[in-house]
């Protein structure tokens, strides 16, 4: 076989490769390899289409065009490879930026780059505030504004809670939806309902959240529920009571890396690894049991419970201070260990934490949520008792602790009852 045929049959290898590319990489592959819901978007279906396509098309032009295709390795195609490589990385990068405006994104700010970077007292999450015309506003997770100077007919509450307290399903959350029902109950107030709500955040995080921030946005009322962050961390190694035997690990530190120095500032960069992410989540599913469980017994830990306790506690006596009342509000789960796994199975420090059994943690947690009505009750702070509402009741759920859109609404209404029958608006 000459050296021409040999080129040939590479040219045509690699049209075949490119081919295979455009077939395997479909959109259902796709959704259930490369996505945590296992789903795609309208548009994301179309991009899927439009690669594949191109992918086809350009395996087909190589066949085709296999016998006039020259490789040469000399100077001048080798800065034809090097300026292609740069083009298609501009090119992809452009892609990205574009993609991510369609979802809502902002075509120049890395909003991924962004929140890997450290937030001060809390360690991560979101700022709080942004500056639009000389005027200072206060964000919510999701970016909706509220002034930070209190309107005289503003009645203001802030939501305190984790990643069930962010939990958005189709544009909603559950702080948006109570907000909404106040303005219909009482059109002549101004009612705002700030979520502050970010996922993986403990007590500790709302304690320093109330004392640095809440208390200077003159807030009418607070509301806090929170349970499994703080749990869990009674499960890592090593436990200390300001939880840092779990936040010191990997998944909660902002990532120092050569590539992310490099490649931080582009986004194509922050999609790949997200996705080569999602898809070793994927490969998990092959590897058997990716946690390890072990008896605990039916009690959690009992420092972890006085902890629980004590930063309830604080954080209801520093509202107290402030004279703002706190509605608590105990958390449902969805109990069964396939909904578990939906959520906890990905988890990136399943490698050094030993879980309880399965019914264990379900009693574990409900003592957690009787903490919190203990705590409530000594406290003189109102409960709202999710758990006994709608907990077990798969249609609220979309794994053993976040959120359907249902579950969300339901949760706004729970709120809402207790504060329109307490009369906290006036």
């Amino acid at each position: 076989m000459n050296g021409s045929s040999r080129k040939k049959i590479f040219v045509a290898g690699s049209g075949v490769f490119f081919i295979l590319v455009g077939l395997f990489l479909n959109e259902w592959l796709i959704a259930s390899w490369f996505t945590y819901s296992g789903a795609l978007s309208v548009k994301d279906r179309i991009a899927v289409w439009i690669f594949d396509i191109l992918m086809v098309g350009m395996g087909v032009l190589l066949i085709v065009l296999r016998g006039r295709v020259h490789l040469t390795f000399d100077k001048k195609n080798f800065a034809l490879f090097v300026g292609t490589v740069v083009f298609l990385f501009v090119l992809s990068e452009f892609s990205a930026r574009v993609i991510d405006r369609l979802h809502g994104g902002d075509f120049t700010y890395n909003k991924e780059r962004n929140e890997q970077q450290l937030t001060p007292f809390r360690m991560f999450g979101p700022s709080y505030y942004v500056e639009q015309d000389g005027i200072r506003y206060i964000s919510s997770v999701h970016k909706e504004l509220y002034p930070f100077e209190k309107g005289r007919n503003t009645y203001r509450i802030v939501a305190f809670g984790g990643s069930t307290t962010q939990n958005a399903v189709d544009g909603i959350h559950y702080p948006l939806v109570l907000e909404q029902l106040l303005k219909e109950e009482y059109p002549q107030r101004n009612i705002e309902v700030i979520n502050i709500g970010n996922s993986a955040y403990a007590t500790p995080h709302f304690i320093i959240s109330l004392t640095l921030d809440v208390v200077s946005w003159e807030s009418d009322l607070i509301i806090l529920s929170e349970n499994i962050n703080d749990l869990l961390a009674g499960y890592f190694p090593d436990f200390q009571p300001d939880y840092a035997n779990k936040y010191r690990h990997a998944a909660f530190v902002p990532e120092i890396s050569a590539p992310r120095m490099l490649l931080g500032w582009s986004r194509f960069y922050w999609i790949v690894k997200s996705r080569l992410e999602a898809l070793s989540y994927r490969l998990a599913d092959y590897g058997g049991v990716v946690f390890r469980r072990s008896s605990y017994g039916n009690e959690p830990p009992v420092e972890s419970q006085k902890i629980f306790r004590r930063n309830l506690q604080t954080f209801v006596e520093i509202a107290r201070a402030y004279d703002i009342p706190v509605v608590l509000g105990t958390q449902p789960l969805e109990t069964s260990e396939e909904y578990w796994n939906r959520h906890m199975r990905y988890k990136k420090y399943n490698g050094i934490v030993t879980y309880p059994l399965h019914s264990e943690f379900i009693s574990h947690h409900q003592r957690f949520n009787e903490i919190i009505r203990e705590v409530a009750r000594e406290q003189k702070a109102y409960i709202v008792d999710n758990e006994k509402i709608f907990a077990g009741k798969s249609v609220f759920f979309i794994d053993f602790v976040h959120y359907s859109k249902k579950g969300l609404e339901q949760l706004a209404r729970n709120y809402y009852n207790v504060i329109v029958s307490n009369k906290f608006v006036r």
